[in-house]
């Protein structure tokens, strides 16, 4: 997972946001995809949860302002590639790999500009498969003709890369809303009792 091209204006007069506004949009040119489609709405329904598991009151929202005293939460997917599950699992090394590149920005209502802005990519795929480095060049070649059997097929779809790129992604952004709040003196609620915030699950590669 990397962040890149964190900007951040501390907003140190103004009080924290009563409730977080949600909302994933696709990139135009990715739209038509359904892939897509799917880790927008995985990707917005693990960000409300982690939200509010932090103890924020968070919702999905529609792509308008933040009203009067909260703050919007705007993810956009630039890139959607679920790459081949098959890759992954049976060769790994980078074989087959998924990306989900994303921007994302936390708006304050009544501030000028975004508060904070920065980019994100979660990449799965880099460990090892079960196929020995030797077959690497048979299994690139032929993984139609593999004997996928004793459950693996279903592990494969349990293993989607945009899925766990989600959870990812998710993870990243709460970090950096987490950061903004500590910038601008706010409380980050967990941080009043001193219970640790459990953002999703981090799914391994």
């Amino acid at each position: 997972m990397a962040v890149r091209d964190v900007r951040m204006t501390a907003a140190h007069q103004r009080p924290a946001p009563g409730a977080l506004a949600v909302h994933v949009a696709l990139a135009q040119d990715i739209q038509a995809d359904p892939h897509a489609a799917k880790a927008a709405l995985r990707l917005q329904a693990y960000l409300v949860e982690a939200y509010r598991d932090a103890g924020l009151f968070a919702s999905v929202a529609s792509s308008g302002a933040p009203t009067a005293g909260d703050a919007m939460v705007r993810v956009r997917i630039i890139r959607a590639d679920r790459g081949s599950q098959a890759e992954r699992l049976l060769i790994g090394f980078g074989a087959g790999r998924s990306a989900l590149l994303t921007k994302a920005s936390f708006e304050v209502a009544g501030q000028a500009g975004a508060a904070m802005t920065f980019s994100a990519s979660a990449k799965d795929g880099r460990k090892p498969g079960v196929i020995l480095p030797g077959g690497v060049a048979l299994a690139t070649g032929e993984l139609s003709r593999l004997a996928i059997g004793g459950g693996l097929g279903l592990l494969m779809e349990s293993r989607s890369g945009l899925d766990r790129g989600a959870k990812r992604s998710a993870a990243a952004i709460i970090k950096q809303t987490r950061l903004l709040y500590r910038a601008s003196g706010w409380i980050w609620p967990p941080d009043q009792n001193g219970t640790r915030h459990n953002a999703p699950r981090k799914a391994t590669s």
